[in-house]
């Protein structure tokens, strides 16, 4: 009797294990059910996977779209990681589809914009990753919705202006991924909805500091304990991070060039 419980609780774990070709059933560090398909040849969700899944990996496969009907079946889905694929762009929704997602990964996919709403089909997102790809223009209302996002990752884009409203949907944000892009301005009273944002990345941007840069200058000397660099794993907080890049006299100096108006 005791070799045949155990017989049967080996061929149930080999069953989950191989559910699907190319997808490993495991647990994350919350004990949530996972399906990681890392680098199996996907360009959409295989049929085979259980439904009760709440983390989902995809990471360098082959989607060439964003559907979020497709991860319905899964009603329960905590985390949806589609880095390193071909999606081009996020589709809005007229009501929230994925209620429950909290986690969306979208590092290096080939998206270059993101329109109103882009994310009104998971309401719930606490965390968002957007890094290394070619977004070049973002909205006031590019992440309505969002009222639980803490973490926005935008590093290693094109985006040159932030808009003036952009942050008032976020109310919760806590790190925000900007550096790496084209930035050189920020509107006044940006952080208005929320002065203090606790981990801000702000490095390798072209700042003009000119007189118009007042805001951004008066800010980083409020908080500048809040303004952190990335070096590989390790963070260190570094205001002086934040470098002008014009004019030319002032180029790679963290200077406060308007004294008068500051």
């Amino acid at each position: 009797m005791r070799h045949l419980l155990l017989l049967l609780i080996l061929l149930s774990c080999v069953s989950m294990g191989a559910a699907v070709a190319g997808c490993r059933s495991d647990r994350d560090k919350d004990h949530r059910p996972r399906e990681n398909c890392t680098a199996a040849g996907f360009s959409d969700i295989p049929v085979g996977l259980e439904p009760t899944t709440k983390v989902l990996l995809f990471p360098s496969n082959l989607f060439s779209s964003l559907s979020w009907s497709s991860f319905q079946v899964f009603p329960e889905i905590y985390e949806i990681d589609l880095t390193g694929n071909k999606v081009p762009e996020v589709t809005p929704t007229a009501s929230p589809i994925l209620p429950t997602l909290s986690v969306l990964r979208l590092g290096s996919n080939h998206l270059t914009s993101l329109p109103d709403g882009s994310f009104s089909a998971c309401p719930g997102l606490t965390e968002l990753y957007l890094e290394n790809n070619a977004i070049n223009s973002l909205s006031d209302h590019t992440f309505s919705g969002l009222t639980k996002l803490e973490i926005l990752e935008l590093s290693s884009n094109h985006i040159k202006v932030l808009p003036q409203s952009m942050l008032h949907p976020l109310p919760a944000i806590e790190t925000l991924y900007l550096e790496k892009n084209k930035i050189s301005v920020m509107p006044d009273e940006w952080f208005s909805r929320k002065e203090e944002v606790p981990y801000l990345y702000l490095s390798a941007n072209p700042w003009a500091c000119t007189c118009s840069l007042g805001y951004l200058r008066r800010y980083l000397d409020d908080y500048e304990l809040n303004v952190y660099v990335r070096d590989g794993p390790e963070i260190k907080s570094e205001v002086e991070s934040v470098v002008c890049d014009a004019p030319r006299q002032h180029k790679e100096r963290r200077e406060k060039v308007c004294k008068g108006k500051m």
